[in-house]
């Protein structure tokens, strides 16, 4: 993971400027996930190749001061506030970090 794929964004972001996108992609859930409460999440995740997608696996702990999942992170899988309960499988949006 590069610095710019990552650092860049956030901080254009922080900056209030509205016309960066973060490219995004579909993948499939590598496990099950509870509903969503009122924030959007960006989870840390890592991708496998699946039978007909690239499955996205979030790490089980998922606290903002642990950068070891941050490093080792392959995607953010994004959730959208109040989303509902997901199983394993199903369709979920992802941001690659290697880009």
């Amino acid at each position: 993971m590069s610095a710019p794929s990552v650092l860049v964004p956030l901080i254009r972001r922080m900056s209030g400027r509205t016309d960066l996108t973060t490219p995004t992609e579909a993948a499939v859930l590598g496990v099950d996930l509870p509903e969503n409460d009122e924030r959007a999440d960006y989870l840390r995740a890592t991708l496998k190749p699946g039978p007909e997608a690239l499955a996205a696996t979030p790490f089980p702990i998922q606290d903002s001061s642990m950068m070891a999942p941050l490093a080792k992170a392959d995607c953010l899988l994004i959730r959208d506030p109040y989303a509902p309960a997901a199983k394993a499988g199903s369709r979920c949006t992802i941001a690659r970090l290697d880009r």
